[in-house]
């Protein structure tokens, strides 16, 4: 008897511990994205979740205090603590680039991300550079979101000696990309020509990316003022859907090999949302291969920044003459000489999407000052506006799209993944710059830089 009443109350406790499990075991999902999915898609979490706190690089934010929101979409890294569907969740975001959304889905690749579980104090460090293993933690993500179709990138099938299996891929808004330019540049305010629209062609994009510099004159026309005014370089790595976005769009497509440029800055400001801004780039290199984040190694000069925040921060930044002019140390005779002696001024021009540029180039919140603000460019003579992609004049821009895997995607995590790719779809697409890809969008591309045709 004794034995048959100790079956029952055991078989009762588990049972119970059946139903009480799910309700109180806290998930881990894990996300890899592209930094032109980053505002869209920490927008949407922090409306998923209830009682959040976000712990990142950058800084901490939490729910009672919903205005810093800002810390979490300007973050990079970082982890979110709260609870959905009535369960305890840890969400842990790296918004490492869309080719490494990519390869990490697809390829069930390790990838790195931080080690907080979202809550506690004091700064994080960025786990894809820091060599303390504190810092961070190796799993594999659970989905992710990229600005690049899977076939654009090489992670499709067996590639370097791994497979990668064919992703599920779902639309959920479209982002553009501008190209910009630093202070100083005509058409910025601090012009000495406010009538100049300034404005970038497909040819001669495709010119500066390649050749790394060219004359200011082939922007302005004006051959007796700006000949000697040098125009350098600014991208991104190749993790960076938006470099394989405009690379793409100006016919360089995603092999061919660049020159982009490290420059050197000091003098910089911090202000509000942890903007980083100003200073001055007292020289600058072809980028080092040292100093290439990314899956690929490239060679020297095609390099370039791990984040949109990082391209927008050097816009901001003026060259002084050993920049402009790029000064360089040539071993054979032992001396500084300058690769363009008569330079008499210089300016940065990179790419980025509204999220990054709207605030931290054209400080359009009022952190940036108007010394340091730089100028938006037009391409191919067309604004960069929302009814301009609307209708299919302005043809620089990206999807974005959820990336999930065809199975192993379960549970509570596959409820999360479809609820977010839902938030944003319906509802935070337009979170820093985004467009939502609905009857009001024309248009359609069915590749990376392919032609925007009619739907």
């Amino acid at each position: 008897m004794k034995t048959k009443t100790f079956n029952l109350l055991l078989a009762g406790m588990l049972v119970l511990t059946a139903f009480a499990s799910p309700a109180s075991a806290q998930t881990t999902i894990r996300i890899v994205a592209s930094n032109g999915d980053r505002t869209a898609t920490q927008t949407a979490i922090s409306k998923l979740l209830s009682s959040w706190v976000y712990r990142g690089v950058g800084g901490t934010a939490d729910s009672g205090t919903p205005s810093t929101l800002s810390v979490a979409t300007g973050s990079n890294f970082g982890a979110w603590n709260g609870t959905y569907n009535a369960s305890p969740v840890i969400i842990k975001v790296s918004y490492s680039g869309a080719l490494a959304g990519i390869a990490a889905v697809a390829g069930a690749i390790d990838q790195r991300f931080v080690a907080t579980d979202g809550t506690g104090s004091g700064g994080v460090n960025n786990p894809l550079t820091s060599s303390n293993p504190a810092d961070y933690e190796v799993a594999k993500a659970d989905f992710g979101f990229s600005t690049n179709f899977q076939s654009t990138s090489p992670f499709h099938g067996l590639f370097q000696g791994n497979t990668y299996s064919q992703l599920v891929e779902e639309i959920v808004g479209i982002t553009p990309l501008g190209f910009y330019a630093s202070p100083g540049f005509p058409g910025s305010p601090s012009s000495s020509n406010p009538s100049f629209v300034p404005n970038i062609t497909t040819q001669l994009a495709r010119q500066l990316y390649t050749q790394g510099a060219v004359s200011l004159a082939l922007f302005t026309g004006d051959w007796a003022t700006d000949k000697n005014k040098m125009v350098y370089a600014l991208g991104r790595n190749t993790d960076a859907g938006q470099r394989y976005g405009a690379h793409t769009e100006i016919g360089l497509g995603t092999t061919t090999q660049v020159r982009q440029w490290f420059p050197a800055v000091s003098g910089t400001t911090t202000g509000a949302g942890n903007i980083v801004y100003g200073g001055v780039a007292s020289s600058h290199e072809l980028w080092p291969v040292a100093q290439q984040p990314g899956t690929f190694a490239v060679p020297l000069a095609s390099g370039g920044y791990s984040s949109g925040a990082l391209v927008a921060q050097n816009l901001t930044v003026t060259l002084d003459v050993n920049a402009y002019k790029s000064q360089y140390f040539d071993a054979d005779t032992n001396q500084n000489l300058f690769l363009y002696p008569n330079a008499t001024a210089g300016y940065y021009i990179g790419y980025v999407t509204p999220g990054d540029a709207a605030n931290r180039i054209l400080g359009g919140n009022g952190v940036v000052p108007a010394a340091s603000r730089g100028v938006a460019l037009s391409f191919n003579g067309v604004a960069n506006t929302t009814a301009n992609v609307k209708n299919g004049s302005y043809t620089a821009w990206v999807y974005n799209r959820i990336l999930k895997p065809q199975s192993g995607l379960s549970g509570n995590k596959l409820t999360f993944a479809n609820a977010l790719r839902d938030q944003i779809k319906d509802v935070d697409a337009p979170s820093g710059g985004g467009l939502f890809d609905d009857a009001t969008v024309f248009v359609r591309r069915l590749t990376d830089g392919g032609a925007v045709v009619p739907k």
